[in-house]
């Protein structure tokens, strides 16, 4: 049986939230979307591999400006959430010429800076449904079905020079699995931030989702999910959403992985 709890996408820098006569706690985590229990989350200081991978998918073109987290999975593969590249209002793909990947932003500084010169969507991916009731890219809720296939890998205009993350295959969604969540949440939108030892709570036994308990913030989805075996991190999954407040939603790579396999622009 499918679970259709609503869930709140995190792209944008806020989410739409109730007028309320008093600052209940409901209200307050309304504030604080994706961060579950306390805030884990701590500002990310190291760099290298596979840190500098990591980076920001800005749309900035007329009368436009939106941002997510995507993560340099080749030289010129980005993969990021689908509905960051999408514009909600028209239901279709901003001008590649606005999408923007800035490799391992740091303040005013970054590694590496290209534009989209295509975009790779999984084969049966339907954009997030618009509510009437909300307009704009924050603060949508939608089934969680529609996030089985909200995802694209963005084929840049040129390579980008740093080290691309590697990719966990095939990893074992057990319950309890430890991960590593980084991004660029828009309570911190030039430095990233990483929940580390965050766990997979479970996997939606009908949409193969992860549901995650790793602390995130609008402007963080897409932003890679790792796992580490020896030593080494992989990315393992891209965040999506929110639930309820309970839990945090991922797509992990084995949904995904058929879209970096020869992608290139016709």
């Amino acid at each position: 049986m499918m679970i259709r709890t609503p869930l709140r996408i995190l792209a944008g820098l806020a989410i739409i939230c109730l007028v309320r006569p008093a600052l209940s706690q409901d209200l307050r985590q309304d504030l604080r979307p994706g961060i579950i229990g306390n805030d884990d989350r701590v500002r990310l200081d190291q760099r290298g591999p596979p840190w500098d991978a990591v980076g920001q998918v800005n749309v900035a073109g007329f009368r436009t400006g939106f941002d997510c987290t995507g993560t340099l999975i080749a030289p010129t593969l980005v993969v990021t959430a689908a509905h960051c590249v999408i514009n909600p209002i028209a239901q279709k793909p901003y001008a590649l010429k606005d999408i923007h990947f800035l490799a391992a932003v740091r303040g005013s500084e970054n590694k590496g800076h290209a534009t989209a010169q295509c975009l790779h969507f999984l084969p049966n991916f339907r954009p997030l449904p618009l509510e009437k009731s909300s307009p704009t890219p924050t603060g949508r809720r939608v089934p969680i079905e529609s996030f089985m296939d909200d995802v694209v890998v963005i084929v840049l205009n040129g390579p980008v020079d740093v080290k691309p993350a590697l990719v966990d295959e095939h990893p074992d969604p057990q319950p309890g699995l430890r991960l590593t969540h980084v991004a660029y949440p828009g309570d911190h939108r030039f430095v990233p931030w990483v929940h580390f030892d965050c766990r997979l709570q479970r996997s939606d036994a009908d949409t193969d989702l992860w549901l995650n308990d790793c602390d995130t913030h609008p402007g963080s989805s897409g932003g890679p999910i790792f796992t580490r075996t020896d030593g080494v991190y992989r990315v393992a999954a891209i965040m999506l959403g929110v639930w309820e407040r309970t839990y945090n939603i991922a797509l992990p790579a084995s949904k995904w992985l058929s879209l970096t396999r020869d992608a290139k622009c016709s």
